[in-house]
């Protein structure tokens, strides 16, 4: 089930029944591009997704076709990665110099497609107080990360922002979505053999998740409560 998540009623866009046997990526590669060739005007600028669908394919689509990746990354399939021969990338996304230490977060350049990170001993007054320097500048050793080197790993947002924790928290959304279609609408309570019937009942849930939108406008639990004891 492809959801939009920035909705405020966490509703459906397109759904697709696959086998039990086949992999959630694989599930969601087959919804992604079926959606596409109904809706081909539908734009995306973002993804979120989780672990089972971190796989460099993946994010050379995303850059190809412009959309943001928010993706949680799969320890299983290799995450410290060399990089500038003395640097390895933490699982989220942060440059670890050879002493073991986490590099500090200076800030981005989206235009060039890179993140900036700072040795965290360095003072611009007393220098670097790390026993083997890596940089005789006070300032310190300085790492540009590109997203073209490892778009799996270098994503901007960087994965330790809160700018990314913000945007992959709304993935819940299809959580809630799926909670409305199982026990809201009772969808599991079809004993149907047909996958047409199966579809069949799918989509008047998705209607009535929509109609239910349309036809109660959002109000915060706090509007709500004011509106109660008034």
């Amino acid at each position: 089930m492809l959801v939009a998540s920035d909705s405020e009623s966490d509703l459906p866009v397109f759904p697709l029944l696959n086998p039990a046997s086949r992999h959630d990526s694989h599930g969601f590669l087959h919804s992604f591009f079926r959606m596409k060739s109904f809706l081909p005007d539908f734009k995306i600028s973002k993804l979120l997704l989780d672990s089972a669908h971190d796989a460099m394919p993946v994010y050379k689509y995303c850059k190809r076709k412009g959309i943001t990746p928010f993706i949680d990354l799969n320890e299983k399939r290799g995450i410290k990665v060399r990089y500038k021969n003395d640097f390895t990338i933490g699982m989220d996304g942060v440059p670890v110099c050879k002493e073991g230490r986490r590099m500090n977060h200076d800030g981005s350049e989206p235009s060039k497609n890179r993140i900036k990170f700072r040795c965290p001993l360095a003072s611009r007054k007393y220098g670097c107080s790390c026993e083997h320097p890596c940089s005789d500048s006070k300032y310190g050793r300085t790492v540009h990360l590109a997203t073209k080197d490892n778009p799996r790993l270098i994503n901007i947002p960087p994965r330790d922002s809160d700018e990314w924790k913000t945007e992959f928290n709304a993935r819940t959304s299809a959580e809630r979505s799926n909670k409305r279609e199982k026990y809201d609408f009772l969808l599991e309570n079809g004993r149907h053999r047909s996958t047409k019937m199966w579809y069949c009942r799918l989509y008047n849930i998705l209607m009535l998740q929509h109609l239910d939108a349309w036809d109660l406008p959002y109000e915060s639990s706090l509007r709500k409560l004011i509106l109660q004891t008034a």
